[in-house]
């Protein structure tokens, strides 16, 4: 049952992001693309500061604790708004979201299968090597 949930919350969250796409490639070609990006971080900072006063339990101390390579998330998710930014007026919310979702299936099955990052290693299988080529296949029609 967890899992289904989980499921349905990410395929929500899936949604969500394609909703950011959509909105924030239109306000990057009115405002600019790296100061829709600015925006989008500003506001997600004061939203997630005005969380953690309320419901932070954590320990931000702990932070300096970690390799400093570890940190490199905030770099990867202006990456990837940037692209959408960028990507969205050229190609679309959907092709732009497909191409982004067939990068992270591969690297999501070489983390996964090769235990990468601390993860727990799952074996790359048929039916995932079968999901990826249906994504990649998706990918490809969109071209055409």
């Amino acid at each position: 049952m967890k899992k289904i949930f989980f499921y349905i919350i990410a395929i929500f969250t899936g949604a969500l992001l394609s909703l950011e796409g959509a909105l924030y490639g239109k306000l990057g070609e009115q405002v600019g693309a790296l100061e829709t990006n600015f925006y989008n971080f500003f506001m997600g900072a004061i939203i997630a500061l005005i969380l953690l006063i309320f419901f932070g339990r954590g320990n931000l101390k702990l932070i300096n604790t970690f390799p400093k390579w570890n940190l490199i998330g905030g770099i990867l998710g202006v990456t990837y708004l940037l692209t959408l930014v960028i990507g969205v007026p050229i190609v679309g919310v959907g092709i732009s979201m497909i191409a982004i979702v067939v990068g992270q299936m591969v690297t999501s099955m070489l983390i996964d299968h090769f235990g990468w990052l601390g993860s727990t290693r799952k074996r790359i299988g048929s039916k995932r090597v079968a999901a990826l080529i249906l994504m990649l296949a998706a990918l490809v029609f969109t071209l055409f």
